[in-house]
């Protein structure tokens, strides 16, 4: 009876020896983990700017005097006499017909011409305009009485030189009566007067003189400059669009 009894004991610590090993749950596995690649973030490029552009100094342009322009001045009081400082020119060209209009500082009821302190035949007084008629400064002469510039072949203006006789005092068109015209450009700087008709007219309120003429040969393209010439000591000389 006792060899049965330890039988039977070996028997069972057998058996739950071989139930712990058998019945026992399986670990369970860790899950396998794919390894993710790092995520490439690129840093921003940052924009491109585009540089200010830089600023250039543009001249304003000399004016382009052909007929048909409006050309303003600036009133000068360094110049003594009102009658010499223009103030502003206009023209306008029909066919080979020129209408010259100069407004000045002022335009004197009476003015006073052939003074007897200038010698005969020097030049006293002119105002017009001298003509580029081709628009080819390598044709034409200066302008005879202020000798500046180049290539003008036509002058349209009222003008006087100091004649034998006394002084005369008068309004604009009775002392400048037969003394306005056009000349034409000769060689050697001379000019000669070319016979054509000719108008003055002359606005006391508006301070404007007016000239009118046929200039042979003139066109849109013909370069214009605006002089007005006072003999004196110094010479009086107002200009615009001078060369």
């Amino acid at each position: 009876m006792k060899k049965s009894t330890g039988s039977m004991f070996l028997l069972f610590v057998l058996l739950t020896v071989l139930a712990m090993s058998g019945c026992a749950p399986a670990p369970t596995p860790e899950p396998t983990s794919t390894p993710v690649p790092p995520t490439f973030t690129p840093s921003p490029i940052p924009p491109t700017s585009t540089p200010e552009p830089t600023a250039t100094f543009t001249p304003t342009p000399t004016p382009v005097c052909n007929p048909g322009i409006t050309v303003e001045g600036a009133i000068n009081d360094d110049i003594a006499i009102g009658f010499m400082d223009i103030t502003k020119v206009s023209t306008s060209l029909e066919g080979t017909t020129l209408t010259l209009t100069m407004t000045l500082r002022e335009v004197p009821n009476e003015i006073t011409i052939n003074r007897k302190e200038l010698r005969e035949g020097q030049p006293e007084i002119a105002l017009g305009v001298a003509i580029d008629v081709d628009n080819n400064p390598d044709t034409g002469n200066a302008e005879f009485n202020t000798k500046s510039g180049y290539g003008y072949d036509a002058f349209l203006q009222m003008f006087k030189f100091r004649t034998p006789g006394a002084e005369k005092t008068g309004a604009v068109e009775d002392v400048f009566r037969n003394w306005y015209g056009v000349a034409e450009a000769t060689e050697g700087g001379g000019i000669h007067f070319a016979n054509n008709k000719t108008t003055l007219s002359v606005d006391l309120e508006a301070k404007t003189i007016t000239l009118v003429a046929d200039i042979k040969n003139i066109s849109p393209e013909s370069y214009l400059s605006f002089y007005t010439f006072y003999q004196d000591d110094p010479s009086v000389v107002d200009e615009l669009c001078q060369r």
